[in-house]
């Protein structure tokens, strides 16, 4: 995302380059011009401010004697402004000197945050200010452009700042890393303690974010390999079958209108309204509304699964020859074998999703499809990848009904029960949800704050259940009339399976990055395990000397030695030719390792002794890392091993190879340190 708020939703006030350049305050000037690049929404406002009305701002003779005075309420945000900010200054920079990401809530007269950004390891100083005419008084008289310009301030009007903002700065910065040494918004001075409810609010919002990006790793090494082992069996019906960027291609741009069609309880309200306009639009059914669909004889163009799991296969058991026709079942190659045998012979069409495991076989004709936890969200980035301008929801309630059902009548799993809330659909009080559901929603708002980007509007026409930050909240039958309007019946192209050379071509290929992972993965454990046998000798008697209190400064340099070691095999894993094959299993093998190190990384270590203490904990965490790390790539390599059997079949039967060059999966493998 390039701008912080949606560039669509200010056409009024767009300052130009000119319009800025004729500003007469230089300082102003400059920063407009680098806050521009930041925050589009933001600069506007600020360019079309014609004067103070609630704040002034008064300037001592010192460079940071700079106070600033509520008109109305007389408070002033500092009682002795060069003593004050000398004082933050001091305080943050004990407590917070090597964190590279801080957040603050209230930029006071700026000066502080010009002082901070002197220590390079502070990559990202996000500052949330409530009151507009501050910002505009600061910029005024404070030269931040240079900061601004570099990204290393970040700075929010606390009435345009969202949580899909938050999300979007912490992942592009990549200090995703650093989510367990996020504490609490720092609050500026106790004058913006008049604005509790405000900062709670952000406070929540950046949690929020930080969750988010930790649920989006994983956290299950088991959940991990069963993808990476049901993905490589289904090679074969994936690139044997249609393909997914040739129905993308012949059919991109030609509806306007599509349906996500979800099993909420309000989905039986809406079955007789979505029959009615079903042949003007593209209609995308989740795979648990298919058999609600088939039922009311309703003909979904595309149907989705994203599920890993055997139950899901349920779904497709039964064929329905009257509405099966050409519907092309768009399904994630990590789904279980038995929904593709259940599919077929529908048209099926297997889609990766966009991970690193299934980037590294470069089958780009067969990606990528499938950010988020639910067929929902899959389905709504399929609706984008096709063009569609406007996307609408129904059954996308995300809360429990007022009956307390979970799905739609017919729908065949229920929802276990949680105490969660969120706002309701309408704004107007709150519902009962789950914390899985807040993840779908999550993802939802992520995904609509960027397709309006591009003019393209969302609708929740689900008329009930959880208000999703970003649609249009109308009656679905409004929409379908305003939508429909004057449209003809939809006549949709369908597209032809790849020839045998082609498919023959892809099959080769990945047996090729099998080949080469397993024998990277293979190269990497065992460098790992070396230094691991060298390491952790020194480290467990270090440790057991710390537990009778006898670290000394002395055991500085042996601790180095030890760093070094370290130091010297991540750098030999970050190898380009290595990363594609271990990225994927190491990012959640040593995920929550990675997060205590970070954690580590930003404790003080001003003294020998504290320095020696932190490298310490330093290397004994990184024990677990390698440990975790080599233990994590021996399950990948037998995994792969023991998935690749019907990709070895359908070579040999094909006559493309005359031996398995992969080798075979030990029956019961364990870890070899």
């Amino acid at each position: 995302m390039n701008n912080k708020n949606d560039k669509a939703s200010n056409k009024k006030a767009k300052p130009s380059k000119d319009n800025v350049s004729n500003i007469q305050n230089p300082i102003f000037q400059k920063n407009l011009q680098a806050l521009f690049q930041q925050d589009e929404i933001l600069a506007a406002r600020l360019w079309s401010i014609a004067g103070n009305e609630d704040y002034e701002i008064f300037i001592g003779k010192d460079p940071i004697d700079i106070n600033l005075i509520n008109k109305h309420t007389f408070k002033y945000i500092y009682e002795n402004p060069g003593a004050d900010i000398l004082k933050l200054l001091e305080d943050i920079e004990s407590d917070y000197k090597r964190y590279p990401i801080l957040f603050f809530y209230g930029l006071g007269n700026g000066v502080l945050y010009k002082a901070l950004a002197k220590n390079e390891t502070h990559q990202k100083i996000v500052v949330i200010e409530p009151e507009i005419e501050i910002i505009y008084l600061v910029l005024n008289v404070i030269d931040l452009s240079s900061e601004l310009e570099s990204g290393q301030i970040i700075l929010f009007y606390s009435k345009f700042a969202t949580y899909t903002h938050f999300y979007y700065l912490v992942t592009e910065a990549k200090l995703n890393s650093y989510a367990k040494t996020y504490d609490n918004l720092m609050i500026h001075m106790p004058f913006y303690d008049q604005f509790e409810e405000d900062y709670i609010r952000i406070n929540k919002e950046i949690t929020r974010a930080f969750s988010q990006i930790v649920v989006a790793h994983g956290n299950s090494i088991d959940d991990l390999l069963l993808g990476t082992r049901q993905n490589c069996e289904n090679l074969v019906p994936m690139i044997s079958n249609y393909c997914y960027t040739s129905l993308v291609k012949k059919r991109y741009g030609l509806m306007d209108t599509a349906i996500i069609v979800s099993t909420g309880p309000s989905l039986d309200k809406q079955l007789n309204t979505l029959k009615k306009f079903a042949p003007y639009v593209s209609i995308i059914s989740v795979d648990a509304s298919y058999p609600i669909l088939a039922r009311h004889d309703i003909k979904p163009d595309y149907v989705m699964s994203i599920e890993r799991i055997e139950p899901t296969s349920s779904f497709f058991e039964k064929k329905h020859p009257n509405i099966d026709d050409n519907i092309h079942f768009i399904v994630a190659s990590v789904t279980h074998k038995q929904t593709i045998k259940n599919i077929l012979p529908r048209k099926l069409v297997l889609t990766m999703r966009p991970q690193q495991e299934e980037y590294m076989f470069g089958l780009k004709r067969y990606g990528y499809l499938g950010v988020g936890h639910s067929c929902a969200n899959m389905a709504y980035q399929l609706a984008y990848v096709l063009g569609h301008k406007n996307i609408v929801f129904i059954g996308q309630d995300l809360a429990f009904g007022k009956d307390g059902a979970s799905h739609a009548k017919g729908h065949a799993f229920a929802q276990a029960d949680e105490n969660l809330y969120v706002k309701a659909y309408g704004g107007e009080g709150e519902v009962k949800t789950t914390y899985v559901w807040t993840l779908f929603k999550n993802q939802f708002e992520n995904d609509i704050a960027q397709s309006s980007l591009e003019n393209i509007k969302s609708y929740n026409c689900t008329e009930g259940g959880a208000r999703i930050e970003g649609t249009i909240e109308r009656p679905f039958l409004e929409v379908m009339h305003e939508l429909c309007k004057g449209k003809e019946i939809k006549k949709l192209p369908n597209i032809k399976k790849d020839s045998e050379t082609t498919v023959n071509k892809n099959l080769l290929k990945a047996y090729k990055v099998i080949l080469a992972k397993i024998k990277a993965q293979s190269e990497v454990k065992q460098q790992i395990e070396k230094v691991f046998l060298e390491v952790v000798p020194s480290i467990d008697k270090l440790l057991e000397l710390n537990k009778e209190n006898k670290i000394e400064k002395k055991h500085f340099d042996e601790l180095l030695k030890i760093t070094k070691k370290i130091d010297k095999l991540k750098d030999v894993i970050a190898k380009r030719n290595y990363q594609k094959y271990v990225d994927n299993i190491l990012q959640i093998s040593v995920y929550y390792q990675e997060l205590e190190l970070a954690k580590i990384s930003v404790a003080p270590s001003d003294t020998t002794i504290q320095k020696t203490n932190k490298l310490l904990m330093w290397v004994n965490m990184h024990k677990y890392w390698m440990f975790s790390a080599a233990g994590g790539l021996n399950a990948d390599i037998e995994v792969t091993k023991k998935a690749s059997k019907a990709l070895v079949a359908e070579l040999k039967k094909r006559k493309l190879i005359t031996k398995n060059e992969i080798g075979k999966a030990k029956e019961n493998f364990i870890l070899s340190i």
